[in-house]
């Protein structure tokens, strides 16, 4: 019985030191994600305190790598080496070494450069020893590796006596964002959207068709010039238009579907905040009174070209401005119809044989992507 008390009792103190491991672990993971927001946001300071006690939690090779990113952005050279090189002691991917490798030549080049000691002064023992610029991580008194005490603080001694004060490093100066590419100030690769929208106007001749209307557009953005903020959007929209009351022209409803292009510059303040004039041309397909085939499905038999002009307020949010609100006002231009069916009513029956344009306001929001296709960071946070 007492054998079966103690396996019992070991086995429970065993499981229990595995739910705190794992609750360590997560609550590791979470301080990483909010260390990685404030890196984003260029709080370097509040980033460096959430990958150190993630990395006390969890002593994971991407923690001490985010960690020496952190202290790199800070000028910290010294202590952002002892942080790489102990990330590149846990045994770390292949990409994560790659990036550790990059990350501390750079520590060396702008420590050189700038005649920035790497070897703290003052306190006890420095986290990298005799020699830090040469790649070793020698943490403690007697030379062994120490991944959860990268700052080479020492703790209290025997009999009461208290530990020396931590090093004190010298602060450079860093010469490159290390994630520059991953959160840009309003910049990225390419975007998804959709935009909401309704206003009113005249299409065709008067009262051939109703002059309020609403529809939706769907969007895709491309950043052709990040710098400059200018790019390229193809878009697909559908408006409505209700019912005209000119009964003798055989007016009803009138559905435009636009395939276009546009271009756009973003003049962006500070907070994530923007305006955005655009302008395009499109291709427009018309279907008055809902026009229909022998199956029942609606047809675009009229074409005509229009224009697309826009100006719109923009909330860009998130860890890197992945997702943007928008409001937006603009106006839509179409000519009169260039080409209709051969076996059906004609577009002056239809009274598209006359241009018009159509003045809308709408909401939308877009989501943005950073891809390898664009500008890429120095490096990428784990």
């Amino acid at each position: 019985m007492n054998r079966l008390v103690v396996g019992l009792a070991l086995l429970g103190s065993a499981y229990l030191n595995l739910a705190h491991a794992e609750t360590q672990a997560e609550l590791a993971a979470k301080e990483n994600e909010e260390g990685k927001s404030f890196m984003f946001a260029g709080n370097y300071k509040q980033a460096t305190e959430k990958f150190r006690s993630a990395a006390d939690r969890a002593p994971e090779a991407k923690y001490y790598f985010n960690l020496c990113a952190s202290l790199y952005q800070q000028g910290i050279f010294g202590q952002a080496l002892t942080a790489c090189n102990a990330g590149d002691n846990l045994n770390p991917d292949a990409k994560l070494k790659e990036n550790i490798e990059k990350t501390i030549a750079k520590i060396k080049s702008d420590a050189d450069a700038q005649h920035i000691a790497l070897a703290p002064t003052g306190g006890g023992a420095g986290p990298e020893g005799s020699t830090p610029d040469t790649g070793t991580n020698t943490m403690g008194a007697n030379g062994a590796t120490d991944p959860n005490n990268p700052n080479g603080t020492g703790p209290t001694t025997g009999g009461g006596a208290v530990a020396p004060p931590p090093p004190t490093y010298a602060v450079g100066r860093p010469t490159v964002n290390l994630i520059a590419g991953v959160k840009p100030e309003q910049t990225y690769t390419w975007s998804l959207g959709i935009d909401l929208f309704g206003g009113g106007g005249r299409v065709g001749q008067a009262d051939s068709f109703g002059s309020s209307a609403a529809g939706f557009r769907l969007k895709g953005d491309y950043m052709m010039n990040p710098a400059a903020r200018f790019g390229l959007q193809g878009y697909i929209q559908l408006q409505h238009f209700g019912a005209g009351t000119n009964a003798t022209g055989g007016g009803d409803s009138l559905d435009i579907f636009d395939l276009g292009i546009a271009a756009y510059k973003h003049f962006c303040g500070g907070h994530g905040f923007c305006l955005t004039p655009l302008a395009g041309v499109q291709l427009a397909l018309m279907s008055p009174a809902n026009e229909s085939d022998g199956e029942g499905s609606q047809v675009f038999n009229y074409a005509a070209l229009g224009a697309r002009f826009e100006l719109a307020a923009s909330y860009a949010f998130g860890t890197r401005y992945e997702h943007v609100l928008s409001l937006m006002a603009g106006l839509n231009v179409y000519s009169k119809v260039f080409s209709d069916p051969a076996d059906g009513m004609s577009a002056a029956y239809w009274g598209l044989d006359a241009g018009g344009a159509a003045g809308y306001g709408g909401i939308g929001y877009t989501y943005r992507f950073n891809t390898p296709f664009g500008s890429a960071p120095f490096i990428s946070l784990q």
